[in-house]
């Protein structure tokens, strides 16, 4: 499965290896100059392979380049060549990357501006002679290429760096129809809510915010994406970063914040951000003179497929994960696929740990959609069993696979682990669970680490973890009403189990934490 990169594309001198190197820190990923690589791949000069060789045998090995960096499974900043567009099959694998979920942003620049870059450099090999004449001729010939390959395009004249690698950050393309989006409708009567999901799905927000709304508080966090302007007047709060910040104490600041502003029960709270924020500020809204309404844009992959949706709000105790809070349904969701471009690696990684449960949920083939359909199959397969079941009084437990054994792992830990990555490897201990009380076999299991490794998630439950402070931990879950209850797999598909011997469950975190 490919990597959401993002690829910067635009003729020679508009900054895409600054600006690539620079969003690749902002981003906390490699970046990756195919010009560079071509250049060390082939022990010579961009100039003497066209010299020696020709442009046509260039294209060649750039077009080889192009298609081996794009199928990294690690998500990187990518900068092309300037004329990687002008050939057909990259402009297919381009495309091709946009639907598993990269993005492509153009850079672009005035002629004057690109001719004064270009000039400190000899190594161009298409700018001989007239520099301004020749960079005018080839925006002509590839400017309808850029924009078939792009999401958006950013003028980098006169813009420092930093501004730049926000724009790029934070750039919105075509409206989600236009891309494919769609929506996906959350039944609860007259508390019905649309998710919208998919590539600029950001441009249906104003669709989801009631009309009688005079202002609204955006609660979000330093370095996530902002939402564009919306007609009301607003004020934006910044939470902390991790589980720390998930307590009631920031729910009195917020809370506080919401006074100071005048926001009325009538009025809206607004959510960017990934499940910490949708947690912290769909619990805020909720307590706010005792409701008031919520909107929640989802930036991360876990927020897209699991916290923004069904209305399940909290905070967290030293005793434990989201022990404290309430089910209060958003207005609406906005799941804008582009921004999973913009994740760290680590945060990516965690969404998929949630996309794996989907897997024994439904038994779709997820693997089979690209990434944006895989998205939108995953909130319908949410919304339906949230339909069916709001408060979790039934099916809706099922979502919690993996889960009760996750929670415990990330209470033990610390958080050492992230939510994602401890639900990953929380599914494990419960396949191992589920075989141990004969209700799969070890073909099954084999299966629940397939998954987890095509998403390229740890598997193994870390040897150094005390498990009956697990255990402790586990029988302080909000499930566990009869005992130690876990939903477990079976013949049946997943199943809610109640009152587990507790010396089966250490028996399957030893299974778990063995090599394989």
């Amino acid at each position: 499965m490919a990597a959401p990169h993002v690829v910067l594309v635009g003729l020679m001198g508009v900054g895409k290896s600054s600006v690539g190197r620079a969003l690749a820190r902002e981003m906390k990923r490699p970046f990756v100059d195919t010009d560079s690589v071509i250049e060390s791949n082939e022990g010579r000069t961009i100039a003497d392979i066209f010299a020696v060789d020709g442009e046509a045998t260039f294209r060649e090995i750039e077009r080889h380049t192009l298609e081996s960096v794009l199928a990294s499974t690690q998500a990187a900043v990518i900068a092309t060549g300037g004329g990687v567009v002008e050939t057909a099959a990259c402009r297919d694998s381009l495309a091709v990357a946009r639907r598993s979920g990269a993005r492509v942003v153009w850079l672009s620049a005035t002629v004057a501006t690109m001719a004064e870059r270009t000039g400190r450099s000899n190594n161009r090999p298409l700018l001989e002679g007239d520099r301004e004449a020749t960079l005018a001729r080839l925006f002509d010939r590839r400017r309808a290429f850029y924009e078939e390959v792009s999401d958006a395009k950013i003028d980098t004249d006169g813009k420092p760096v930093t501004r730049i690698v926000r724009e790029v950050m934070n750039a919105q393309p075509q409206s989600p129809a236009a891309a494919g989006g769609r929506r996906v409708r959350v039944e609860l009567g007259e508390r019905s809510y649309d998710v919208a999901v998919g590539a600029g799905a950001i441009s249906e927000l104003s669709s989801m915010i009631p009309t009688d709304v005079k202002r609204a508080v955006i609660v979000s966090q330093v370095g996530v994406p902002s939402i564009p302007e919306i007609d009301l007047p607003t004020h934006l709060v910044h939470i902390g970063d991790g589980e720390q910040a998930k307590t009631l104490s920031t729910i009195e600041d917020l809370c506080r914040q919401f006074a100071h502003f005048g926001l009325t029960r009538n009025d809206l709270v607004i959510g960017v951000g990934g499940g910490l924020v949708t947690d912290v500020a769909g619990f805020a809204a909720a307590t706010w003179h005792r409701g008031t309404r919520v909107v929640h844009v989802a930036t991360t992959l876990l927020a897209m497929v699991d916290a923004a949706i069904g209305g399940k709000t909290g905070v967290n105790l030293p005793e434990g994960k989201n022990l404290v809070g309430a089910f209060w349904q958003p207005s609406g969701v906005v799941c804008d696929t582009n921004w999973l471009a913009t994740l760290p690696e680590r945060e990516l990684r965690c969404g998929w740990g949630e996309v794996a449960k989907y897997h024994f949920l439904a038994g779709d083939d997820l693997l089979a959609m690209p990434t944006d359909e895989r998205i939108a199959r995953c909130v319908q397969i949410k919304a339906d069993i949230v339909a069916e079941d709001e408060r979790e009084g039934g099916r809706r437990a099922l979502l919690n696979y993996g889960h009760t054994f996750g929670h415990a792992i990330e209470t033990v830990t610390g958080h050492r682990f992230a939510h994602g990555e401890a639900v990953a490897i929380g599914m494990i201990c419960a396949a191992h669970l589920a075989r141990l009380l004969g209700r799969i076999d070890d073909a099954r299991v084999d299966a629940h680490y397939r998954v987890l490794d095509t998403y390229g998630l740890q598997s193994k439950l870390p040897s150094d973890l005390d498990h009956d402070a697990l255990l402790v931990a586990m029988g302080r879950d909000k499930k566990a009403t009869a005992g130690l209850v876990f939903i477990l797999d079976g013949r049946n598909g997943l199943e809610t189990v109640s009152g587990v011997d507790p010396a089966v469950v250490l028996e399957s975190l030893a299974s778990a934490s063995g090599v394989r």
